[in-house]
């Protein structure tokens, strides 16, 4: 009996010790030289909040290395400069990959095609050579089965996709890969017995944080009219995410609630029982309060051609309209023509700031000149990280900063679509 007991002593001591990060080493190459290159990871799969674990910059040949360490599996994105791609991460995992950023074209941000990533080698055990694979073979099967699984219900279908696995891919042995097939049934099952996948698949079982599959039935499963609430009596802690999940979608329902809605996250992130709901609290409300109105608008601090630096904290005392222009194009000119009619009939009530990308601005500086424009014109520089703060996705982008430096509307629209009447519209509430 007491070696049982010093056994369990000595398991509990060294618990936390396993639960420690352990080194992930990713050497890559990209065909970006001296681009700013970021590891994201995951904070969890609610929000899809990231947070910033390794920074470096790419060489003149374009290879980089970034170290990190992790606990457990870990959904992550590599960003280089604005463009971004995909990974999972084990603890302990070493990984060598290349990265294809394709050349920007015309168009819109969701219009580019995207960067591909290329493994190399892996050393991590043989998990993400499965797990993909895996992904893959599920995706494959629920593609070609779709009318018989969905439309048919033949849910004994699912069998054959476990023979499947197992011939081509072989026993699943990793607990993240398992679950990820375990919930992809889920998906299946819940269009045929909602109650039933409720208490096979989530009834006492471990809320995923970072399993994506687990998260989207979740989603789908527990809404404000279908709350089953027998069953999240017994199961508190996805009882709590299931409240934050419904908050936020009141939230975007009506944005009126949002007060309400923060005081509520706040008093989770503060008194929850569960360590990770109160980071997806945390999360949720951030995502609710970025970029809408009245909330901080980010900072900046940019140059314009004689190198004289402004801050956006010049502009307290003045309502703002922030305009983020790329390529220079013919096209672009109908626009700022638009825009400098509005500017001059605007007079003092709002002051325009255009910020040209580092590869345009020049371009624009002779366009300013030829054209005669009076409104500030900023270099965006190596500060491209503003733009992913103020969420510009498509060019000309658009930002109405009220006084005090707070968001007035983000996105605006352009000069030709009711920009003029949403800027008149703001000002009467500064």
């Amino acid at each position: 009996m007491k070696n049982k007991r010093l056994i369990g002593l000595i398991l509990a001591l060294l618990c936390p010790l396993f639960m420690l990060g352990q080194d992930v080493i990713i050497t890559g190459q990209v065909n970006k030289p001296n681009a700013l290159v970021r590891l994201l990871t995951y904070d969890e799969m609610v929000t899809y909040e990231q947070t910033k674990v390794a920074e470096t910059q790419s060489d003149k040949e374009g290879r980089f290395i970034l170290r990190t360490e992790i606990s457990e599996i870990t959904p992550a994105q590599i960003a280089i400069n604005l463009d971004r791609v995909d990974i999972i991460l084990k603890p302990n995992g070493k990984y060598d990959i290349e990265i294809i950023i394709p050349e920007k074209g015309d168009g819109s941000y969701f219009e580019q095609q995207q960067p591909i990533l290329k493994i190399n080698t892996i050393n991590d055990g043989g998990f993400y050579s499965q797990y993909i694979a895996t992904q893959t073979l599920v995706d494959d099967f629920l593609y070609e089965n779709f009318d018989n699984i969905y439309r048919g219900r033949k849910t004994s279908l699912l069998d054959t996709l476990d023979n499947r696995i197992l011939r081509n891919i072989g026993t699943i042995e990793n607990d993240y890969i398992k679950d990820f097939i375990k919930y992809r049934k889920a998906s299946v099952m819940m269009t045929v017995n909602a109650k039933k996948t409720l208490t096979e698949y989530f009834d006492n079982q471990q809320v995923l944080y970072l399993q994506l599959a687990y998260m989207d039935v979740v989603a789908e499963l527990f809404n404000s009219s279908d709350r089953n609430n027998d069953f999240l009596s017994r199961n508190p802690q996805l009882a709590e995410v299931v409240e934050m999940m419904n908050m936020r979608k009141a939230y975007y329902a009506n944005p009126q609630n949002k007060s309400h809605i923060l005081t509520a996250l706040e008093s989770i992130e503060k008194s929850s029982k569960y360590q990770k709901n109160k980071l997806v609290a945390k999360n949720i409300a951030k995502q609710i309060d970025e970029l809408s109105f009245d909330s901080e608008a980010p900072a900046f601090s940019l140059n314009d051609k004689n190198r004289k630096t402004a801050n956006l904290i010049d502009y307290q005392n003045d309502m703002v309209l922030l305009q983020f222009v790329d390529k220079y194009s013919p096209l672009n000119e109908h626009e700022f023509a638009t825009l400098n009619d509005l500017q001059k009939r605007w007079n003092d009530t709002i002051q325009v700031v255009t910020i040209a990308t580092k590869e345009s601005f020049d371009d624009y500086v002779q366009m300013f000149e030829k054209q005669g424009f009076r409104w500030q014109l900023l270099n965006l520089g190596d500060n491209i990280l503003l733009l992913e703060d103020y969420h510009v996705r498509t060019f000309p982008a658009y930002i109405i900063v009220k006084r005090k430096n707070r968001i007035g509307m983000a996105p605006a629209p352009s000069p030709d679509r009711f920009l003029d009447k949403q800027v008149r519209r703001i000002s009467k509430y500064l």
